[in-house]
């Protein structure tokens, strides 16, 4: 039976147009011998948690990759845990700023990735992108979606194996900056494409 892959993205957010997220998600094609499923999240702390959680109750993914937007990078950032905080800098796209809440009183401090983040890591590399391992995903919503995912997939008793890989602004994205201003660090779209590409080929093996 071919190997179920749900790699999810997000919405626009923060002042931007678009996420480089859904682009690379538009490309990607399944590995040989996997099924490739692709959903699009909300930028939104209080939805994103019930949105995954159906997702894995429906399809039963054998693997769930996660894209998440890392405005400011000039690499790509293949995470390791997955925080029990909500603590936005920004508000999401519903307005919502927690500081400092627990996103589930009764579970764990943090999870861990159970798709080895050196090994993803090292497979966007040998595509010709930089990319480092970096140990938490942040406060804001990308890791709101690494925590309740992974909260998800222990509460049920899955077997889903999961990894959270995020990508820097595209160079097409910064090229429509205004002039003048402190450009965005960025990574070319077909690059950053191949790279995703190339680990989630790693995380199918």
């Amino acid at each position: 039976m071919a190997k179920k892959i749900l790699v999810t993205a997000f919405e626009p957010f923060g002042g931007r147009a678009e996420n480089p997220t859904l682009r690379v998600l538009a490309v990607l094609k399944a590995p040989p011998g996997a099924r490739l499923l692709k959903a699009r999240l909300p930028v939104e702390g209080r939805s994103v948690g019930k949105k995954i959680e159906a997702l894995l109750a429906r399809l039963k993914p054998d693997l769930l990759i996660s894209l998440g937007l890392a405005a400011g990078e000039a690499a790509i950032r293949v995470e390791r845990f997955g925080l029990n905080v909500a603590d936005y800098g920004i508000k999401d796209n519903a307005g919502w700023r927690p500081e400092g809440e627990k996103l589930d009183p009764s579970g764990p401090a943090a999870y861990a990735v159970t798709i080895d983040p050196r090994e993803l890591s090292a497979a966007c590399r040998r595509a010709g992108a930089p990319a480092y391992v970096s140990n938490h995903a942040g406060g804001y919503v990308c890791n709101t979606l690494m925590y309740r995912a992974m909260r998800a997939i222990d509460k049920a008793g899955m077997k889903t194996k999961y990894a959270f890989i995020h990508i820097p602004v595209s160079t097409e994205m910064a090229l429509k900056e205004k002039p003048g201003k402190n450009i965005s660090p960025s990574l070319p779209l077909a690059l950053m494409a191949a790279a995703v590409r190339s680990a989630i080929k790693e995380a199918a093996k």
